[in-house]
């Protein structure tokens, strides 16, 4: 069984104040102002995507509803606790837990790898939906495998991997409860090949993947579109390849310079200040990729825009009872149904 320490130590959160971008009470109130719409939002794009069967039968649509469960879990746990921890000033209002600050570490660091890790196969993923469907596509065995079980693969390796360094790690945690997500620090980051695996493979290498095949597939499309001289069904995958693309750019404008960043002092050890002065900027921007991940959803999804009205247009209810005039000069009557 792993000990973990616990410490109270006011200096470090008054290091933490020193270095925020913007101030506390800024993050607390642009975070609390987008967070109530956007878990709004989540939840409706879910329960479509999820009980639409027209919605849900679409290949495309199941990593995104992965993504938006990712999302909702980061809104309601995660950016809860930093706003309450942005609101107080000064540690949390609930009472310290070792507990707590291991969920904070899960969400913190698996939520946000996963996110990576699956936008990276939905952008190589596309590839195939929009050019090799028939090919690899086309029976129920190749749908299982090609599209069904590398998500399921992803899941397992993200789950246990997460577990593993956080919540079972191969040293002691060390907990600060004055210190925002409890220091923000788990013990297996101090392990060198498990902090490379984590930053380069799970982060770095996943946004610099996700760009390259981000980009070919746009390119791919455009070609496809105006110089293959094959027939290319444009109208049918452009809303494919614009959904992905469109959370692609939110994704890797915050993400892709922060991952370059590690990625130059991974390489070059004595470049170990590099970006050190832009990169809290890119980590407080990170947050906004959640918070703005599913309005760029529902914009790409035009069908149930209608759906957020709270009043639809409908016919009149007809009530009473309705005497039509048969062909043969009898009559019926008929009670009137909604048209």
């Amino acid at each position: 069984m792993i000990d973990n320490e616990t410490i109270n130590n006011t200096d470090l959160y008054e290091y933490e104040e020193e270095i925020l971008i913007p101030s506390a009470q800024v993050q607390f109130w642009t975070y609390l102002i987008l967070e109530i719409p956007s878990i709004f939002c989540t939840i409706f794009l879910l329960y479509y995507l999820v009980f639409d069967r027209r919605l849900r039968r679409h290949l495309h649509n199941h990593v995104i509803i992965v993504l938006l469960f990712l999302c909702l879990i980061i809104l309601i746990v995660d950016n809860s606790l930093y706003l309450d921890g942005w609101r107080i000033g000064h540690g949390n209002s609930f009472p310290s837990s070792s507990n707590v600050c291991l969920l904070w570490w899960f969400i913190d660091y698996g939520f946000y790898g996963a996110i990576s890790v699956f936008l990276l196969w939905a952008s190589f993923e596309r590839h195939i939906l929009v050019f090799h469907r028939r090919r690899f596509l086309s029976t129920k065995r190749q749908i299982f495998y090609i599209h069904y079980f590398p998500l399921i693969i992803l899941s397992i390796y993200l789950i246990g991997f997460y577990i593993g360094v956080i919540i079972l790690p191969p040293c002691k945690n060390i907990f600060y409860f004055n210190y925002l997500a409890c220091g923000l620090y788990p013990c297996y980051q101090d392990i060198s090949w498990l902090n490379t695996w984590d930053y380069l493979f799970n982060g770095v290498l996943c946004n610099i993947l996700e760009a390259l095949f981000s980009i070919s597939l746009l390119l791919r499309t455009i070609w496809k579109k105006f110089y293959s001289q094959r027939r290319f069904h444009w109208k049918k995958y452009r809303k494919m390849t614009i959904q992905l693309v469109s959370i692609s750019i939110l994704s890797l404008v915050i993400n892709l310079p922060q991952s370059l960043i590690i990625l130059v002092r991974q390489i070059q050890p004595e470049m170990n200040d590099f970006g050190i002065n832009v990169e809290p900027y890119f980590f407080y921007l990170t947050g906004y990729v959640i918070l703005l991940l599913p309005f760029v959803c529902l914009g790409c999804l035009p069908e149930l825009w209608s759906k957020l009205l709270f009043f639809n247009q409908r016919g009149e209810h007809m009530i009473g009872p309705m005497t039509i005039t048969a062909s043969v000069g009898q009559t019926a009557s008929v009670r009137g149904k909604d048209i």
